[in-house]
C-alpha cells in the first residue's frame, strides 16, 4: 500500500511488468586521463539513459522501495563537487564554465543537464539515499515508504525524442558501476497508458565505435568513443612502428636534424630529416650554377654569355663564354676582308679581276666568260 501511495502521489500508475522502457544504459560521455582535470585523474563520468522503443514515450519517474529497491553502486564511490547539486535541475550554468570539475559532478535527473533547461522534476523521499551517496557512498532506496525522482506529465525535458532515450542520470567514479533500476513511463505520451518497468540492470559500455580506433567494434554507436584505444604515434594498432621516410628506423627512435651534407647545420648523426637545413648558393635563375636547394644567397652565382669584349652582344657581368658570341664581318671567303670568326654577315670588299667571276666559283674561267656571252648585247639601262 505504501509503494502504491508513494507512487500516486508522482503520478497515475498500473502495475505492469514490462513495456516500452527497454533497458539502463551507461555511457561514457569523459576519459579524464584526457581531459586535464587532476582533480579527476583516473576517473570516468558516465550517462545513465532509460532506453524506450517510440520518441513519443515519456519517463514519469525513477523509483526504489522495500519491495523493489532503487541501487545505483560503484565499487570506489562517486565523485561530488563542491559545486555540484544532487539534481542536474538544481545546477547553476552559469558557473560551469568557470569550475570545469562542477561539468562532472555526480547527479540524478529527468532528462536535463543544468537549470537552464526549465525542468518540471522534483524528488521525494531520497534524503537517507542522498546523504550516503554524498557522503562516497552508493545510493539506495529499499525502506518501507520508498523514494522517487519525478517529473510532471508533459515535462518535454521527459520525452524519448529521436534517439529514443531520456536521460536520468550522470556518474563519475574511478569504480565499476552496477544498479537495479525502476521506471514509471507514459507509453507515446499518452497519461492512461501508465507502465512500470521494474529492477532493470545498469549496462555498461564494453567497446568502441570509432572506426578508426585499433579496438572497433560495429555492435557500438559512434556515440561510444571514451573506451576507444588509437596508435600512440610510435605504432600502430598491430604493434608495428610507424617509419613514415622509409628508411628502416622506427620514427619514435631516429634523431631527427639536418641530413643534407652540404648544408651548414648539417648533423651526421641525425638519422631524420626535419627541414632545418641551411643552404648557401646562388638563388638567381638566370645563372649558370642556380642551386634550387639553397636557403639564403651566397653571392657565388656564376652567369654564363659572352666574354669576347669585341663581340656585338659582349656581356660585361659574364664570367663563362657559353658560345653566344656574334661577331659582325664578311662571311664570303672570296672577300678581300673575309673574316672567318665572323657570323653575323657584313660588308665584303672584292678586287677587280675578282669582280668578273660570275658564277663565283672562285676563279675566272671560261665557265665566266660563256656567261658573258649570255649577257653580251644586253642594253644595262
Amino acid at each position: 500500500m505504501k509503494h502504491a501511495a508513494l507512487l500516486l502521489a508522482c503520478c497515475v500508475v498500473s502495475g505492469l511488468a514490462n513495456g516500452q522502457v527497454i533497458g539502463i544504459h551507461a555511457e561514457v560521455i569523459a576519459n579524464h586521463d584526457t581531459t586535464g582535470i587532476s582533480e579527476l585523474a583516473g576517473m570516468k563520468t558516465y550517462h545513465l539513459f532509460a532506453q524506450m522503443t517510440s520518441p513519443n514515450d515519456e519517463l514519469s519517474a525513477v523509483f526504489g522501495d522495500i519491495a523493489t529497491p532503487l541501487q545505483i553502486s560503484s565499487t570506489e564511490g562517486f565523485y561530488q563537487s563542491a559545486l555540484g547539486a544532487d539534481f542536474a535541475w538544481s545546477l547553476n550554468s552559469a558557473i560551469l564554465p568557470l569550475f570545469p570539475e562542477t561539468n562532472y559532478d555526480s547527479w540524478f535527473t529527468i532528462g536535463v543537464t543544468d537549470n537552464s533547461m526549465g525542468s518540471l522534476a522534483n524528488s521525494i523521499g531520497l534524503d537517507a539515499a542522498l546523504a550516503s551517496f554524498n557522503n562516497g557512498g552508493n545510493l539506495v532506496v529499499n525502506d518501507a515508504i520508498g523514494g522517487s525522482v519525478f517529473t510532471l506529465f508533459g515535462d518535454m525535458n521527459a520525452i524519448a525524442g529521436v534517439d529514443e532515450r531520456v536521460l536520468i542520470a550522470q556518474l563519475t567514479t574511478d569504480g565499476e558501476i552496477s544498479g537495479s533500476i525502476n521506471v514509471q513511463m507514459f507509453v507515446e505520451g499518452q497519461q492512461s497508458q501508465s507502465m512500470q518497468v521494474l529492477a532493470m540492470p545498469i549496462e555498461m559500455p564494453q567497446g568502441c565505435g570509432d572506426d578508426g580506433a585499433c579496438n572497433f567494434d560495429p555492435a557500438f554507436g559512434p556515440e561510444n568513443t571514451a573506451e576507444c584505444i588509437y596508435p600512440d604515434g610510435c605504432f600502430d594498432c598491430d604493434g608495428n612502428c610507424f617509419d613514415i621516410n622509409d628508411n628502416g628506423a622506427c620514427d619514435c627512435d631516429e634523431f631527427i636534424g639536418c641530413t643534407d651534407s652540404t648544408a651548414d647545420n648539417y648533423d651526421e648523426e641525425a638519422s631524420a630529416d626535419d627541414g632545418s637545413c641551411i643552404i648557401g648558393g646562388c638563388m638567381y635563375i638566370s645563372a649558370a650554377n642556380y642551386n634550387p636547394n639553397a636557403t639564403y644567397e651566397d653571392l657565388s652565382c656564376v652567369f654564363a654569355g659572352c666574354t669576347n669584349a669585341m663581340a656585338l652582344n659582349f656581356d660585361p657581368i659574364a664570367v663563362l663564354e657559353d658560345g653566344s658570341c656574334l661577331y659582325l664581318g664578311c662571311m664570303d671567303s672570296i672577300g678581300l676582308n673575309f673574316d672567318p670568326l665572323a657570323n653575323v654577315s657584313g660588308t665584303c670588299d672584292y678586287s677587280a679581276v675578282c669582280m668578273s667571276d660570275l658564277d663565283g666559283d672562285g676563279y675566272v674561267d671560261v665557265f665566266d666568260l660563256l656567261l658573258m656571252f649570255e649577257a653580251y648585247g644586253y642594253n644595262c639601262e
